[in-house]
């Protein structure tokens, strides 16, 4: 009975402390879902006692914008790429076969035509069209460059590769609309209303069709070839195997193809790349506008429709300023009378091109680098209209600097000052006889001098082609590198200037120079006059006092330059005295170990003779040449030498500073 009362006594307490634990645990809980104030309150802890709430509670989120999570493809951001092309090795070698066989054939054929008796001048030029064309790539464009070139190869030569201009054979049209359906993400009926099949311009990169928009305009659609990328990489990478294997039979100079390869390169790739072009034609157009150029511009662009692999612009219409070549050197009566009725005079697109490319070189932000006459229109009055921006370059302020300067010399007759603009323009030159290349730069420049101030020249001479071909060939042979903007300068340059000749005998360009300076005068002093007009109305630009400020800075640098500059000790030369003393120390060490070497080796010998009867010469003498002419000894001389030369060079190779 006992039992059963103590028993029950234990489990009634625990029940009470377990009831007792459940109320304290609902009181804390409580206590925590108070706020910080009011729980303060309620436990009746005074704030004296320094009593702090747990800072750890939930606060009401700010607020954000609901966003769906699914976004439009429309209105992603595009992100940066850039055109790459790859090409395999077997590519790369079929690439080589081609243009092997293709040499091949056409040395075969000239020599079938001379035994036959038919080998003639326009024979051999429909074979070099055909053989450029059978190499495709980088042949054609090399093709394209000779066409234009009829002051270096006969007239038949240059009309017949001119055909290469514009006349490539076309790509499939099917293809060409699954890339613009690509590149445009509609059908093509939802962005024409009418599209061309039969390609109006069929070149090495792109075939160009018409079409009219939705709205009624008629564009012109310019669709880069299938694989073309792949197959300039591949002409890029036999060329490179090409030379590499003349740089390793040394027929040229080891590494004379490294830049070379990599702008040629370059120069092809950045003809593939749509938007760079699309760009490059637009800021022609605003900023030829700008300068009130109104005898040259380009074609409106519409960027939505185009894209890398695709570029759209308006459908200008003219005459090709090949066709106008073409009437004038057949002497086409009844073109030329056409001609004259749309008030296009052959003498003032001469000068208006000369212009232009002034305009590149001394004002523009950049120049067309590949002014053919496939990519020049005409229009009424003589406008011209330039196309295919595709391979372009830009002068820097130095780059423009010189070019003033040659043409002020050459309106000077000031040869040794060209020559002096002319090295500046490869600089950095690479170690040769500066000398000897100014002196042979300087008779080509006599010559061309001289033609120009000639009435008698021939159209050929009186444009600066003669400079330049002479240029590079003097370039190449004494191995200096040039720039691939140099090289975009001179082509360009070289267009101009021989298209010009070709449309007018008389055309000079440095002539057109000094109307263009006048003109450049006028702008640059109508700009002038407007910032003065501004500053009087409106006071001083906010970015003047800028650069006042960043002025006031570098001249307090350069002060503090200047005097530190001359609180620095003069320069001494103990370390360089300690460099040479060490050097002749080092001589005399190295001697005084090698005789006593062979001081110790002699002894040696001799004692060792003194117990072995020997049937040679005896005496310090005999061992002393023993010794030194043993291989022993000449290799000791080795390695001792070596040791020291290293320490030489270790010594040399320290700073120059006490």
């Amino acid at each position: 009975m006992a039992a059963r009362t103590l028993t029950g006594a234990a489990v009634g307490a625990s029940g009470r402390r377990e009831a007792l634990a459940e109320k304290v645990r609902s009181a804390v809980q409580q206590w925590r879902d108070l706020p910080h104030e009011a729980a303060i309150r309620a436990s009746g802890a005074p704030e004296a006692m320094g009593a702090r709430p747990t800072p750890v509670r939930p606060m009401e989120r700010p607020p954000r914008l609901a966003v769906a999570t699914q976004a439009s493809p429309a209105t992603i951001p595009p992100m940066m790429s850039q055109p790459s092309f790859k090409a395999g090795w077997l590519l790369v070698f079929s690439r080589l076969l081609v243009w092997f066989y293709a040499i091949a054939r056409f040395f075969a054929g000239s020599l079938w035509d001379a035994v036959r008796g038919k080998n003639t001048i326009q024979s051999r030029a429909v074979r070099l069209r055909a053989a450029f064309e059978r190499m495709g790539g980088t042949a054609i464009k090399i093709g394209q460059q000779l066409a234009m070139r009829i002051d270096l190869l006969p007239y038949e030569y240059g009309y017949e590769l001119s055909k290469m201009l514009d006349r490539v054979r076309p790509f499939a049209t099917r293809d060409a609309i699954s890339v613009v359906e690509r590149a445009t993400g509609k059908p093509l009926g939802e962005t024409f209303s009418a599209f061309d099949p039969e390609p109006i311009g069929s070149a090495s990169v792109a075939c160009v069709y018409q079409a009219v928009l939705r709205s009624g305009e008629r564009v012109a659609v310019k669709v880069r070839r299938p694989g073309i990328g792949r197959l300039f990489v591949a002409d890029c990478e036999a060329l490179g195997w090409l030379f590499r294997g003349l740089e390793l039979l040394t027929i040229i100079r080891p590494g004379l193809s490294h830049n070379f390869l990599y702008e040629f390169r370059t120069m092809l790739l950045e003809e593939l790349d749509f938007v760079r072009e699309a760009r490059y034609t637009h800021l022609f157009r605003t900023r030829a506008r700008r300068a009130r150029l109104g005898h040259a511009t380009s074609p409106k662009v519409h960027f939505a429709l185009s894209s890398v692999e695709v570029l759209v612009t308006e459908l200008v219409t003219g005459v090709w300023l090949s066709d106008v070549l073409l009437a004038m050197e057949q002497g086409d009566a009844a073109a030329l009378q056409r001609l004259e009725a749309q008030r296009i005079d052959p003498k003032v697109v001469a000068r208006r091109l000369l212009r232009v490319n002034q305009f590149g070189i001394f004002e523009n932000l950049l120049f067309h680098a590949d002014p053919h006459p496939a990519n020049i229109l005409v229009r009424a009055d003589s406008e011209i209209v330039l196309i295919d921006f595709g391979s372009c370059g830009s002068y820097s302020k130095q780059e423009r600097n010189i070019w003033r300067q040659i043409f002020f010399s050459h309106m000077n007759e000031d040869v040794a000052g060209m020559v002096q603009c002319a090295l500046a323009i490869l600089e950095p030159l690479p170690p040769i006889d500066v000398d000897e290349f100014s002196k042979k730069v300087e008779a080509v420049f006599w010559q061309v001098l001289c033609a120009l101030q000639s009435k008698r020249a021939e159209w050929w001479e009186r444009t600066s082609a003669r400079i330049w071909i002479s240029f590079l060939k003097l370039v190449r042979e004494y191995s200096i590198p040039m720039n691939i903007n140099t090289l975009r300068m001179i082509r360009a340059t070289l267009l101009y200037e021989t298209v010009a000749a070709r449309l007018y005998r008389k055309a000079d360009p440095f002539r057109e120079y000094l109307r263009f300076s006048e003109a450049a005068g006028a702008r640059a002093r109508r700009r002038l006059r407007q910032g003065i007009e501004q500053v009087a109305t409106k006071g001083l630009p906010k970015q003047t006092f800028l650069r006042i400020e960043q002025l006031l800075e570098a001249a307090n640098r350069t002060l503090y330059l200047f005097q530190r500059l001359l609180d620095a000790p003069q320069m001494r030369f103990s370390m360089l005295i300690g460099k040479a003393a060490f050097t002749v120390s080092l001589a005399f060490r190295t001697v005084a170990i090698l005789g006593g070497t062979a001081l110790v080796a002699t002894g040696v010998v001799l004692l060792v003779g003194s117990f072995t009867p020997s049937d040679g010469p005896s005496g310090p003498l005999a061992a002393a040449l023993r010794v030194v002419t043993s291989k022993t000894f000449l290799a000791w001389v080795v390695v001792l030498g070596a040791l020291q030369v290293r320490r030489l060079l270790f010594r040399v190779g320290d700073r120059e500073v006490p």
